[in-house]
C-alpha cells in the first residue's frame, strides 16, 4: 500500500509533530507498506533549511517542499508560511504517484484539507490525526473571534474535513468527546495518545535520599 504523510515538519526536524509522524512512517515501512512525506524545508520556527530536499531517512521516502520562512513571532508572518506551504504541498502530491491513503496532521491548520483534496480527485482514503481542534483554540487564545465570520467559515471546513474523512484520530478523550460533538461517528473516531519512544530514554538510577540531621528545639 502507498501511504502519504503530510505534516509542516518531519525528521531530523525537533518539532514534537514531525518525531511522532516519522516513527509511524517507520512503523508502516517495517510493516511493508511504500511511505512518502510531504513536509517543509524549514526548519521549526523558520530561518535555515534543512539541506536535502528530498531523501529516504529509515525506508520513508521525504519530500521537502521550499516555503517563506517569517517564522513564528509575527501572526502575518505564519500565516505567510502557511499559506506557503499550503501550495507547495499541493503541488508537490499531485505530482507524486497516487497514494491509497493520506494522513494528515494539522500542522499546518487544514492542511487536510490536501488530503480531501486528493480523495475527491483520485480516490485516496482520507484520514486526520487530529492534534489542534480549529478553529476552536485560536478563539480559545483571542487570535480569531469565536463569533466573527472568519472563526464560523473555518468551523464549517473543519466539520465538512471530519465528516468526509474515512477516520479520525484524537490525541485523548477529552478532545475526543469534541470531535463526537462535532459530527464524528464513534466508528471512525480513533484514540491515540502521544508517546515518548522508549529507546529515546535514558534511565538514571535515583540516588538514595539523605535522612536530615535532627534539630532540637528549645528556649
Amino acid at each position: 500500500m502507498r501511504i502519504l504523510l503530510l505534516n509542516q515538519f518531519y525528521r531530523p526536524d525537533v518539532a514534537a509533530t514531525g518525531q511522532l509522524l516519522a516513527d509511524v512512517g517507520e512503523a508502516l515501512v517495517a510493516r511493508g507498506h511504500e511511505v512518502h512525506v510531504i513536509c517543509s524545508r524549514r526548519r521549526y520556527g523558520g530561518g535555515s533549511l534543512t539541506p536535502a530536499a528530498d531523501e529516504v531517512l529509515d525506508g520513508v521516502h521525504v519530500h521537502r517542499v521550499l516555503t517563506t520562512g517569517f517564522g513564528r513571532r509575527r501572526l502575518a508572518g505564519r500565516a505567510a508560511d502557511y499559506v506557503s506551504f499550503y501550495f507547495s504541498a499541493a503541488w508537490r502530491a499531485l505530482r507524486l504517484a497516487r497514494p491509497d491513503v493520506c494522513l494528515s496532521l494539522t500542522t499546518p491548520p487544514f492542511i487536510a484539507l490536501i488530503g480531501w483534496m486528493l480523495s475527491k480527485m483520485r480516490g485516496t482514503r482520507n484520514v486526520l490525526w487530529v492534534m489542534d481542534v480549529y478553529p476552536e483554540i485560536a478563539a480559545a487564545y483571542g487570535v480569531l473571534a469565536g463569533r466573527g465570520r472568519l472563526c464560523r467559515a473555518l468551523g464549517r471546513i473543519s466539520r465538512r474535513l471530519y465528516r468526509d474523512a474515512e477516520a479520525v484520530i484524537s490525541l485523548g478523550e477529552v478532545m475526543t468527546q469534541r470531535l463526537a460533538a462535532a459530527g464524528v461517528e464513534a466508528e471512525r473516531l480513533h484514540t491515540v495518545h502521544n508517546w515518548t519512544p522508549w529507546e529515546g530514554v535514558t534511565v538514571h538510577d535515583r540516588p538514595a535520599a539523605k535522612r536530615p540531621e535532627p534539630v532540637a528545639l528549645g528556649s
